[in-house]
């Protein structure tokens, strides 16, 4: 109901204002009072435009099939805790939710009776990553960068190896820590039940979204969906080792089962690494040099090439021109076709579907010290490790090596041996402190240039 206080009334009496036709425009606000119309989750247009062919668009009625199927799946923004007539159950507690957090997240935002916080999300997330999760809320047009898309189930930020899924504390530690450089802030003040709600909610868009991303690939491929809804949320449960990892990956048709199979498998994914020479509590200075030395010959060496992108004085200044996975068909346009009004038309067709405005992705200023993923010698070396997972920051280390000092240099493989991945990590740190005028070593060569 619209309220107007009596001071307000005080005012515009006084004032003259308040006249037969400003009664008879307050009257119907009064009447009428505010509407809640409850809000849906998008379709995820722009992964058809990349799934769909040109002679063999996915429908209308397969795209309808697709929406009810998540529906009955996933429910709504305000209620996705869906209550099944048969069992009583929903089907978000077989996949293995937490359907208190996840209605605690959900929802219009309210305090309860008790002072219990509801709408987590909407307050907290939707205004920058949307309701549907697709990071494309009101504010992110005006956001550099953009804020996540969850649906792709894809998180630059994590402990774990390449594509692999983050765990649990990967993604609470985004909200306790925020993202540096970013728009994303830290959520630290919050109570921590209200954390975990939030992490269990974005876990819950991820992998509906995921669903989605598969169902559309699926239909687009075959011109027909994976099995019946009751087959797409079978395989559960899944079999789990002692360490709770899944044992085998689900069948096919069991879409939901397979998505979640990847975010399980997690904590098995997760970089330990080698343990370094220099002790960071209580580094030895000379030791210390002698690492930051060998991290500036590896970082303007053949094999790594951090310079190419970082550029030759760490400033972010190198190369320009690539795009995140967010926005890999934009990059996909330039490879098909030189024809520049046919790419603008193309990026208006998928800016039509809902996209934002694609955005090639700048490489880290290494200069600032400011390091959007931790800057915890740890978080550095899983980042070099693993590259950034969604990014063109490419991967110098292995599966196989991910378990630390329990595996050996020959059989991690990698660009480099693991160790000398602290000698760039040491580099890296220092760089803020150095002077700007110091740049590469000077060396023959195209490749750099004298200073």
């Amino acid at each position: 109901m619209v309220r107007f206080s009596s001071r307000w009334f005080h005012a515009v009496a006084t004032k003259g204002a308040f006249d037969c036709y400003g009664i008879l425009l307050l009257i119907p606000l009064l009447l009428v009072g505010c509407s809640y119309e409850p809000p849906h989750f998008l379709p995820n247009l722009v992964e058809i435009e990349i799934e769909q062919d040109e002679d063999e668009p996915v429908t209308r009625e397969q795209q309808k099939t697709i929406a009810d199927t998540l529906l009955a799946l996933f429910g709504t923004p305000d209620h996705p805790v869906q209550k099944d007539s048969k069992e009583g159950t929903s089907p978000l507690k077989s996949f293995g939710f937490d359907m208190g957090k996840v209605e605690i997240a959900a929802g219009k935002t309210y305090s309860d009776a008790q002072g219990k916080q509801h709408g987590l999300y909407r307050l907290h997330c939707a205004h920058c990553h949307g309701i549907t999760g697709g990071g494309d809320g009101p504010t992110a047009p005006f956001l550099n960068p953009y804020p996540r898309d969850y649906r792709q189930g894809v998180f630059k930020f994590k402990s774990t190896f390449g594509p692999a899924k983050p765990t649990h504390d990967d993604l609470k530690r985004v909200l306790l820590e925020g993202v540096p450089g970013t728009s994303m802030p830290s959520f630290r003040l919050l109570p921590d039940n209200e954390i975990e709600a939030l992490v269990e909610y974005v876990e819950y868009l991820s992998v509906r979204g995921e669903t989605e991303i598969q169902l559309i690939e699926f239909v687009a491929a075959e011109g027909e969906m994976p099995g019946t809804v009751a087959e797409i949320a079978g395989g559960f449960p899944l079999a789990l080792d002692d360490e709770g990892v899944p044992e085998d990956e689900p069948e096919e048709e069991n879409v939901v089962a397979s998505v979640m199979y990847h975010w399980l498998n997690a904590p098995s994914q997760v970089i330990r690494p080698v343990t370094p020479k220099i002790d960071y509590l209580d580094p030895n200075p000379e030791e210390l040099a002698a690492s930051v030395k060998r991290g500036e010959k590896l970082f303007y060496s053949k094999d790594m090439q951090c310079n190419s992108c970082h550029g030759d004085s760490g400033l972010g200044d190198g190369l320009q021109e690539k795009y995140s996975i967010w926005f890999k068909w934009r990059e996909n346009l330039e490879t098909g076709s030189d024809d520049p009004e046919k790419i603008a038309r193309v990026v208006h067709q998928f800016m039509e579907a809902g996209a934002l405005k694609p955005r090639t992705i700048k490489p880290r200023n290494l200069r600032l010290g400011v390091y959007q993923g931790g800057r915890r010698p740890i978080d550095l070396y899983r980042r070099i490790y693993s590259g950034i997972n969604g990014g063109p920051m490419p991967a110098q280390g292995t599966e196989q090596g991910i378990s630390g000092d329990e595996v050996s240099d020959s059989d991690a493989g990698g660009s480099i041996p693991r160790e000398q991945i602290w000698d760039l990590v040491n580099y890296v740190l220092s760089l803020p402190y150095q002077p700007l005028s110091k740049g590469p070593p000077q060396r023959a060569g195209s490749k750099y240039s004298p200073r």
